[in-house]
């Protein structure tokens, strides 16, 4: 017997994913041209469709139920790839401006060349990127002050989410650093926000062994020399280990760290042929150099 497939609607995905976006019916129903019990019965539809509860309401606010995460990650991808096939088959000219959020506290040049390559090809394209903390980042995208953007963060999934992956912090230091066993750890770090630095504290409280931060920086380039001039030790991914650089592991006293997580993110209601198009390639080029996770789960 042949299977039975459900149809999932582009209109009821993206009253949806701008639900979960904006978690509000009435200004979801602005922003898409409904009203807010139109809103509320494309919702109900999509859970007929699917036969399962997407989201949940304490008092005033939405919440994603666990089958909600699951489908958002899903919901994502498929309206992205529609919009992108209408954009292509219409010709869509790609203008405007987009603003990008770059995280200093991770290495960027992979994303960088990507949309350096972008702008060579759509010099009509107007391009405004910053580089800042993954936390500041995050935020400005939560007041529409970014468009996109890549940061880092504690746990997935997370708000505005369309694409993840982990890294494996390591502890570094530089080749010739000698640590002393009876001293406090000498830490190198970003400020207080950063989710390495909380990581390598973490540790070594849990280790119950004595820290000072020895050198702060909002770079990773200046973090990157500290390190290489024998300053302390810090927490970097494999991507940001320089030569002259060793790694400390459990036999050196430095115990295992916790994976973080880097995401590509953005409200897909206020995406434009432009961002999309982007999104596209960076999508496509996080794909062929590891094995993301593309649906949220929680």
């Amino acid at each position: 017997m042949m299977r039975r497939f459900t149809n999932l609607q582009t209109d009821l995905l993206r009253t949806f994913v701008t639900v979960v976006d904006l978690r509000n019916f009435t200004e979801t129903g602005a922003a898409l041209g409904r009203t807010q019990p139109a809103i509320s019965l494309q919702v109900k539809r999509l859970e007929q469709l699917t036969g399962v509860q997407l989201l949940s309401h304490r008092g005033k606010k939405i919440e994603l139920t666990a089958d909600g995460e699951m489908l958002l990650g899903y919901a994502r991808e498929i309206l992205r790839l529609n919009d992108r096939a209408i954009a292509n088959l219409q010709r869509a000219k790609l203008l405007g401006t987009l603003r990008i959020g770059l995280p200093i506290d991770y290495s960027i040049e992979y994303f960088q060349s990507i949309i350096a390559a972008f702008a060579q090809a759509n010099p009509q394209v107007l391009l405004d990127i910053r580089c800042n903390r993954s936390l500041d980042l995050l935020s400005a995208l939560h007041v529409d002050d970014l468009d996109m953007v890549i940061a880092i963060t504690d746990v997935m999934p997370a708000p505005h989410v369309a694409l993840y992956w982990s890294e494996h912090p390591v502890w570094a230091c530089g080749r010739d650093h000698r640590i002393d066993p009876d001293g406090p750890v000498k830490i190198i770090a970003h400020p207080d926000g950063c989710f390495y630095r909380k990581r390598m504290i973490d540790a070594l409280n849990a280790e119950g062994r004595d820290w000072h931060v020895s050198f702060e920086t909002p770079g990773i380039s200046a973090l990157q020399h500290a390190v290489l001039d024998g300053m302390g030790v810090t927490a970097l991914t494999k991507k940001t280990l320089l030569p002259g650089m060793r790694v400390l592991t459990p036999k050196d006293g430095f115990p295992k760290l916790p994976h973080v997580h880097v995401g590509l993110f953005y409200k897909h209601i206020k995406m434009s042929d432009a961002a999309l198009k982007l999104i596209e390639q960076i999508t496509q080029g996080v794909r062929a150099f590891r094995s993301p996770t593309l649906t949220p789960r929680g």
